[in-house]
């Protein structure tokens, strides 16, 4: 069954155009969400024809009659009053460059997710360290402005601390991956640092003042070694530190994973940790306190 078979309505009690309801022969309602590109284009339409003094009727059989989507007067009057639009009207998003950003942007390109689950398009960290989460929520409300901080939650199945942010604004920026997003990592010297930090607070190591990252892209580390010449810190060549298919028991859970990549490593040279103290640093505490001590 299509919608062009069949008149669609939008329950009053969902945000317009979340769900579009589909009558058929025995009555029996079947929902199926919109794509979020389909909804813009359908609201913008409707308040085209509003400026133009067309009533909720016309604008009813126009949009049925060019999209084959029924609307409810009530959704559309919602629409033209402003009081809902498409994207919720919360957690807007605008690319501005800031270490906050740049944070988001090491997070999602190490440990963090994205995912999507109806029309919650999610950013989601979980991680063992909650001070670390603590400081994505942060950022995480700083860039949508927020005036609140998102909830850090604990998760006894997964022994994890975990945050989760909604915006499919910042969904669709962060998307594209770290290799589009240079120039808001690049902008500056504390976004260069701030980027670096999410990186090494997910996916770093120190041990006896020797720091390492670990991930299963190596462009990533690359370009990790690159960020951190400009601040005069040396790394050694990247190397295989554990092939695809390999065993891994997480020590929390107890829960064993196979590797689907190889998994790359790369350490900082000695020299470099008092460097990368004064200029980066951890997030996570129990990591910033193995690190060298500068020098007052």
């Amino acid at each position: 069954m299509t919608l062009t078979e069949n008149t669609a309505s939008i329950s009053r009690r969902d945000t317009p155009l979340n769900r579009v309801s589909l009558p058929v022969r025995n009555e029996v309602r079947v929902r199926k969400y919109l794509p979020f590109e389909i909804r813009v284009r359908l609201h913008s339409r409707v308040l085209e024809l509003a400026k133009h003094s067309t009533s909720y009727r016309q604008i009813q059989t126009e949009i049925f009659d060019s999209n084959h989507i029924w609307l409810s007067k009530g959704s559309i009057s919602e629409w033209v009053r402003g009081i809902h639009n498409p994207s919720g009207g919360k957690n807007k998003f605008r690319a501005v460059a800031s270490p906050e950003l740049a944070f988001v942007i090491g997070v999602i390109a190490g440990d963090g997710n994205l995912s999507v689950h109806g029309y919650n398009y999610e950013m989601l960290l979980s991680v063992t360290d909650r001070d670390f989460a603590e400081e994505f929520s942060r950022c995480l409300a700083k860039i949508l402005a927020k005036p609140n901080l998102y909830k850090v939650r604990w998760s006894e199945k997964r022994k994890r601390w975990i945050v989760q942010g909604s915006s499919i604004f910042l969904h669709r920026f962060l998307r594209g991956g770290w290799q589009r997003l240079k120039r808001y990592v690049e902008h500056c010297y504390r976004c260069r640092a701030s980027f670096l930090r999410a990186l090494f607070d997910g996916e770093g190591t120190i041990d006896r003042n020797r720091i390492s990252i670990y991930n299963t892209d190596l462009r990533l580390l690359l370009y990790i070694r690159q960020l951190l010449s400009k601040f005069g810190i040396e790394m050694r060549n990247p190397y295989v530190h554990s092939l695809a298919g390999s065993i891994l028991k997480d020590p929390r859970t107890g829960v064993f994973y196979e590797r689907r990549r190889d998994c790359y490593a790369m350490a900082i040279r000695t020299a470099g940790s008092l460097q990368f103290a004064r200029h980066i640093g951890f997030s996570i505490q129990r990591k910033s306190r193995l690190l060298p001590q500068p020098l007052l």
